[in-house]
């Protein structure tokens, strides 16, 4: 297998870990990066793209503290409060701010290539649009030709250099278009990527063969971490209760770091929960409260710390979920 010396993280990856740079798949990413000497490719309409994205979060968290200030009168009286549009304009510039320095020092702790538009072949990327060959896709994924810059800039560094190059993405379209490059790898989640830069560890294989024989004993300390994570409706007049995990419907995990006789792991658990809903509904006296019983499923993602008997069997000594708050769509409507 080729160990690919340079990577590529789509805007995907850090919208799913919602540009939290402590997240697990993150914060064991870069050790394990910083080992190989893997390079970060940090194409221009990518390094755009992450601006405007940071933008938008960052007028997102502007707009819930104005919503909060309407929605609870009580914290008028709360000196930090923004009073006006022209302060929370300054609280906007002040989020974007702190947000883009926690993505530049991200950034510093990694080695850094960043791609121009001059390794871009136009006409190529126009004969794969003609094509309707990924990213070009059909309906809104028509005119992806950020992506498609992008994809371009990348196979064009990886054939100059002689390099394979690790594109980290979960939209599909890139998948599909790595398939048509031999030195793009595709990997669907940074995890996955994070447990082949240490794939040359001999131990690895070994460490996950009594993972999956101790899967029980991991999966006892998932519903066991569970109780502690609390979840809320989407619908602000729905109340929750009386919260029931039932069936961990999946299970991945990759190893992420290997010591002596223990390893740590980032997972990936899709849930399933069911729960109380309390809320009220046109009656025939007007509008009444009722409570129904709802079923969902919820993703998290988080890291285990596991240890190893003298007689191989895995031990949790840590485990924790990166958010501890889950949210329910379903209704009994």
């Amino acid at each position: 297998m080729s160990i690919p010396s340079a990577v590529f993280l789509d805007t995907s990856v850090l919208d799913a870990n919602q540009y939290n740079f402590q997240s697990s798949a993150l914060s064991t990413f870069i050790p394990a990066c910083t080992s190989r000497s893997v390079t970060l490719l940090l194409p221009a309409p990518t390094e755009q793209e992450i601006a405007r994205h940071l933008d938008e979060w960052s007028q997102q968290a502007a707009q819930a503290l104005e919503d909060a200030r309407r929605k609870a009168p009580m914290l008028a009286k709360w000196s930090s409060l923004p009073k006006d549009a022209s302060a929370f304009r300054q609280v906007k510039s002040e989020f974007y701010l702190a947000a883009s320095k926690q993505w530049d020092a991200f950034l510093k702790q990694l080695q850094i290539v960043r791609l121009g538009y001059e390794g871009v072949d136009l006409k190529r990327v126009m004969e794969w649009y003609h094509r309707v060959e990924a990213p070009f896709q059909s309906g809104k994924k028509r005119k992806e030709f950020p992506d498609a810059f992008t994809l371009a800039m990348l196979e064009a560094h990886a054939t100059k250099e002689k390099i394979y190059v690790a594109v980290v993405s979960s939209d599909g379209d890139f998948q599909a278009a790595c398939e048509r490059f031999d030195r793009l790898l595709h990997f669907e989640s940074l995890p996955r990527l994070t447990e082949v830069l240490l794939s040359d560890d001999a131990r690895l294989e070994t460490l996950r063969a009594a993972i999956d024989a101790g899967i029980d004993t991991l999966t006892e300390a998932v519903y066991e971490e569970l109780q502690h994570v609390s979840c809320f409706h989407e619908n602000d007049g729905c109340e929750l209760r009386n919260l029931d995990w039932e069936d961990l419907r999946r299970f991945d995990q990759s190893v992420v770091a290997i010591g002596d006789r223990e390893c740590t792991i980032s997972f990936y658990a899709q849930v399933t929960v069911s729960a109380k809903l309390r809320f009220t509904a046109p009656g025939p006296y007007g509008y009444e409260s009722y409570e129904e019983r709802v079923r969902d499923f919820v993703e998290l993602e988080g890291t285990a710390k596991l240890f190893f008997n003298g007689d191989g069997k895995i031990g949790v000594r840590l485990l924790s979920f990166d958010d501890y708050e889950a949210r329910i769509t379903e209704t009994p409507w």
